[in-house]
C-alpha cells in the first residue's frame, strides 16, 4: 500500500479525492478514468482512493498527475478499519471535495470519512437507473439513505435517475445535478480491427460478430444475450459472439453457453485493455439488461466507434441508441426481439453501413468526454464557492 499520509503539495488548488472500490473494466470506472485524467491541473489536484485493489483500468490512469491509493479495506479486519484509514488519509491530504462513485460500501465510507475530515464538499455520482424490477425497493440501501444529508449534491447521468431519487428516495431535486456520460471520440473511432486480433480470436472474413462488453454480473443479463445468440446461430451459422468483461457470474454463463450448444460460436474474453479494437471488430454491440441501467459506456463507445447497437429500452439507453437509426431497441426480457434485431443488422450490409455512419455522427454531435469533464469541474467549483 502506498504511503497513506502524503505531504501536502505546495500551491493552492482545489483538491478532489474520488472514492470507489476498484478500477475494474466497467462503465462507471471508465468515467472515473476520463474525469481524473481530464481535469485541469492548473486548477485541481486529484487523488483516486480505492477501497480494494487497483484493478486493470488503473493502467490507464495518468500517474502521478492523479495520486492513486488502494487497499483501504486490506486485511482480515479491512471492512472495520476502512473508515479509520480513509479518515486519516483525508485529514492529512485535506481534500476540498470528496467524490464517491457508485453504490455500496464506498458510498457510505467515503462520505463518513469526508465528514470526519471536515471536507467542505461531499459529492456522489450514481449511474444506475432502476427498472421495473426495482419498483418499491430502494437502490440506495438503508444506511446509505440514512446519511444522504451529508451530501452537498448528487450527480446522475440521466434525468430519469434524478427524478427517481426525488420521487422514490425523497432526495431534493435541486441538489441533483445531471451530467451525461461522455466518450473519447479520438480513442474510439471507426477503423479496421488489427489482423492480429482477428487471428487471436479466429475471426474469419465470413464471420459476423456480435459483442457484449459488460461486467459479468446477474443484472447485465448475459443469459438473455446467450439465448438470443442461440436463435441467431440457427438463422446465421457464421455468427460469432464475444463476451468481454469479468465478474462473479462468469462460470454460470459459461455453463449456459455450453448447455445451449454455443461452444463454437461464443468466446469469453475476460477483461481486455483493447476495447477500441474489440469495438472495431464487432458488427453489432449489444446489451440485454432488464432492470438497472442509466447511460452505459459500452453503448457510447459503440456510437463513437461507428458500430450499430442492439439494447433493451430501459433507463437512459433510449437517449443513446436512436432506434432504427443507430441500432435497435428491444423490450426488456424479450429474447426473440433481441435475436431478430441482431440478425437483421448482421445480414443487411446496406442497413449496417447506414447505422455505422449515423452512430459516429451522433457521438460527435451529442456525447463529448470534454463536456463531461468540464461539467464536473464547474460543479465542484460552484459548490466549493457556495460552501
Amino acid at each position: 500500500m502506498p504511503d497513506p499520509f502524503p505531504e501536502l503539495p505546495a500551491g493552492r488548488k482545489l483538491r478532489v479525492a474520488f472514492v470507489t472500490t476498484s478500477m475494474i473494466v466497467g462503465g462507471q470506472e471508465r468515467v472515473v478514468m476520463d474525469v481524473c485524467n481530464g481535469m485541469d491541473r492548473d486548477r485541481f489536484e486529484v487523488a483516486l482512493l480505492l477501497t480494494k485493489d487497483r484493478g486493470p483500468l488503473c493502467d490507464f490512469i495518468e500517474e502521478p498527475r492523479t495520486e492513486v491509493v488502494d487497499q483501504f479495506r486490506n486485511g482480515p479486519l479491512g471492512s472495520l478499519l476502512a473508515l479509520n484509514r480513509l479518515t486519516r488519509w483525508m485529514k492529512k491530504w485535506k481534500p476540498d471535495c470528496v467524490f464517491t462513485v457508485g453504490l455500496g460500501d464506498k458510498f457510505l465510507l467515503g462520505r463518513l470519512a469526508a465528514k470526519c475530515a471536515k471536507t467542505q464538499v461531499i459529492l456522489s455520482s450514481l449511474h444506475c437507473t432502476p427498472g421495473p424490477e426495482h419498483i418499491g425497493r430502494t437502490i440506495l440501501g438503508k444506511w446509505n439513505k440514512k446519511f444522504m444529508h451529508l451530501n452537498s449534491g448528487v450527480v446522475t447521468v440521466t434525468d430519469d435517475l434524478a427524478n427517481y431519487l426525488q420521487e422514490h428516495e425523497n432526495y431534493p431535486r435541486e441538489k441533483t445535478h445531471v451530467i451525461p456520460n461522455g466518450v473519447d471520440c479520438e480513442r474510439f473511432y471507426p477503423h479496421d480491427p488489427p489482423q492480429a486480433l482477428r487471428d487471436e480470436l479466429g475471426i474469419r472474413p465470413e464471420h459476423r460478430v456480435a459483442s457484449i462488453i459488460a461486467a459479468l454480473r446477474p443484472e447485465k443479463r448475459h443469459d438473455l444475450f446467450l439465448q438470443a445468440a442461440r436463435q441467431v446461430v440457427e438463422r446465421l451459422p457464421s455468427a460469432r459472439f464475444l463476451i468481454v468483461g469479468d465478474g462473479p457470474s462468469k462460470s454460470d454463463f459459461e455453463l449456459l453457453a455450453g448447455d445451449l450448444g454455443l461452444d463454437k460460436h461464443v468466446q469469453f474474453l475476460g477483461s481486455r485493455h483493447d476495447i477500441p479494437a474489440i469495438q472495431a471488430l464487432s458488427d453489432v454491440v449489444c446489451l440485454a439488461s432488464t432492470d438497472v441501467e442509466s447511460a452505459p459506456i459500452c453503448m457510447l463507445e459503440a456510437l463513437a466507434s461507428g458500430r450499430p447497437q442492439v439494447a433493451t429500452s430501459i433507463g437512459g439507453i433510449p437517449k443513446i441508441v436512436a432506434d432504427g437509426k443507430t441500432g435497435y431497441l428491444a423490450p426488456p426480457g424479450e429474447v426473440p426481439a433481441l435475436a431478430q434485431a441482431i440478425t437483421r443488422i448482421l445480414t443487411d450490409d446496406k442497413l449496417a453501413a447506414q447505422m455505422r455512419e449515423a452512430s459516429r455522427s451522433r457521438a460527435l454531435q451529442q456525447f463529448s468526454v470534454a463536456f463531461m469533464v468540464r461539467a464536473h469541474e464547474r460543479l465542484i467549483e460552484d459548490l466549493y464557492e457556495a460552501a
